[in-house]
């Protein structure tokens, strides 16, 4: 019988403190695939894919105090405080042409009979 036990906090523990480095020079940090691979490999998780890294985040850091998001890719991308465009969410563009309301309104008066 072997015994061991697997410490998925120390994950989160080393990705903190490349997280506090990269605030300290105000850099953002993203971390590939492979690199991501490297770092996980000492803990004998066996994670292998992107999906494994989300399940892992999911239940060390639900929060996203440490990671912002990983990507589809499987880079990491760390919750620093330096603010790189490439990291930002998608602002949905506003559209060119009328709202909803708009073109609610004008069809209703359409089908309202002239009297």
């Amino acid at each position: 019988m072997r015994l061991f036990e697997i410490d998925q906090g120390s994950v989160r523990d080393v990705l903190a403190v490349l997280k506090g480095l990269a605030d300290k020079g105000q850099k953002s940090s993203t971390i590939p695939f492979p690199s991501v691979m490297n770092i996980l490999r000492p803990f004998g998780l066996g994670i292998s894919t992107p999906d494994g890294l989300i399940a892992l985040k999911n239940k060390v850091d639900s929060t996203g105090v440490v990671i912002k998001k990983i990507l589809p890719d499987g880079t990491i991308i760390l919750n620093t405080n330096a603010v790189n465009p490439n990291d930002q969410e998608e602002k949905p563009e506003k559209a060119a042409g009328p709202n909803v309301d708009a073109m609610a309104s004008r069809g209703a008066k359409k089908l309202q009979p002239d009297i």
